[in-house]
């Protein structure tokens, strides 16, 4: 999929999911999230000197279960901790 796709499909998520509860954040936060899962071409890019492992890279543990399950706890905390940190910035101006 492209990344266009990504963006719009993770946005589209997460207003279905928390627009009501969070609000316009709700689709910023699912186009971070559906775009995050091919970032890791970059850093691919960098540890391998040859396309075909920078892709199984990418296609191996970056799209695994375990990742998947590791990395829903991971962008959840940090989402939990950006989203109070934006609200104490908000309610203080």
């Amino acid at each position: 999929m492209d990344s266009l796709t990504q963006i719009v499909l993770g946005a589209a998520c997460g207003e279905v999911v928390l627009g009501k509860k969070i609000g316009n954040k709700a689709m910023l936060f699912g186009a971070i999230g559906g775009t995050i899962p091919d970032l890791d071409v970059f850093a691919g890019a960098i540890l391998y000197n040859n396309e075909i492992d920078a892709m199984l890279f990418h296609r191996g543990f970056m799209h695994s279960i375990l990742f998947s399950i590791l990395g829903a706890f991971l962008f959840g905390w940090l989402v939990y901790k950006l989203s109070t940190q934006v609200s104490a910035l908000i309610q203080h101006i």
